[in-house]
């Protein structure tokens, strides 16, 4: 397997760890992460872990661009002498930099839609169950409600207990 990726790091995706690198830097970063977001759900869990390595790889891109601009100062320390290729290659370590700024942002992007999204749909499902006990204490109000007719049947009841004859049909012409 070749280590060209594994030069400066900037490309090495399959590594999180380089040799130069500490597990307790890296543990410490994924401390702050999940002590900022306190991931609840397990695709929440997920989500700040990509965030977390694309942090870590961001660090190590800017890591290996200072590194690379302090080399091309200590050579030269005017950079409007500095030749093409060493324009070139400070140029790559700030393309390198700038996609994984590029990429922790992204990440940061979709944990925070996420919590919007869960928050969206706890407050939608409160609204339905406050739709709901709203719409059962309607039915309980107008339960004795009747129609029209029955409402009829029932004042023509009550008129005939207090004594009031139905009136006769008028004859007819």
């Amino acid at each position: 397997m070749s280590t060209n990726a594994l030069k400066h790091g900037c490309c090495a995706v399959s590594t999180l760890l380089l040799p130069t690198e500490r597990i307790e830097d890296y543990q410490a970063l994924e401390s702050i992460w999940h002590n900022s977001y306190n991931p609840s759900t397990e695709a929440e869990r997920h989500l700040v872990q990509e965030l977390i390595n694309a942090d870590w790889l961001l660090q190590r891109a800017t890591r290996a661009y200072a590194n690379v601009e302090a080399e091309l100062y200590a050579q030269n320390p005017n950079p409007a002498q500095w030749s093409e290729s060493q324009d070139r290659k400070l140029g790559r370590y700030l393309r390198y930099k700038t996609a994984h700024t590029n990429n922790v942002i992204r990440c940061q992007k979709r944990v925070e839609d996420y919590r919007k999204a869960r928050a969206a749909e706890k407050a939608n499902l409160e609204k339905s169950a406050l739709a709901i006990e709203r719409l059962k204490k309607l039915q309980q109000k107008n339960s004795g409600i009747v129609d029209w007719k029955q409402h009829l049947k029932n004042m023509r009841a009550q008129a005939e207990a207090l004594g009031f004859a139905q009136p006769l049909n008028p004859a007819k012409k």
